[in-house]
């Protein structure tokens, strides 16, 4: 073979070497870090109604019920479920409210808390996996409505309006 084809597949090597490394390095960023969620941009749906159904929309909107409990649907703790009052703390910690035990959830990993008009709210405690509700990454407190579904690592809960069970 010539020098000069020995050094093109010399320098095709070391690309696609490199491609390899940077593919790799990429994949395990994405499973410690996860994916970004980018919020959509536009005028949310109630700037784009009409006055009159923006004010139904805003009486309507303190009709709403209050969540009052969690049922854990998969998980270690399955068919548990833990009714809202104050604040829950979940995550593997012992001085969790709500202790689970899943290697993919942090010590601390999320907080349940009640807001001044009632409403409930979740927060991600800087996880490493993160927190989801409805499928969604969330990076700041989120208000929970009942039906919702919070998943932490492998387990997941729903929202409900109080302790059927």
């Amino acid at each position: 073979m010539s020098e000069f084809l020995v050094a093109v597949l010399r320098i095709a090597y070391l690309a696609l070497l490199w491609v390899l490394i940077l593919f790799l390095a990429r994949t395990v960023r994405t499973d410690m870090f996860g994916r970004r969620v980018v919020a959509r941009t536009g005028a949310p749906a109630s700037e784009a109604s009409p006055p009159k159904a923006r004010r139904k929309a805003r009486r309507g909107a303190g009709r709403e019920p209050i969540p009052g409990a969690l049922r854990i649907i998969s998980g270690s703790r399955a068919g548990l479920v833990i009714q809202m009052s104050d604040r829950i703390l979940v995550g593997r910690g012992g001085d969790s409210n709500l202790p689970i035990e899943d290697d993919y959830a942090s010590t601390h990993h999320a907080e349940f808390t009640q807001g001044i008009d009632g409403a409930w709210f979740i927060e991600d405690l800087r996880s490493t996996n993160g927190t989801y509700v409805n499928g969604q990454r969330i990076e700041e407190p989120t208000r929970l409505s009942i039906g919702d579904e919070v998943r932490i690592g492998r387990t997941t809960m729903s929202v409900e309006a109080g302790g059927r069970g």
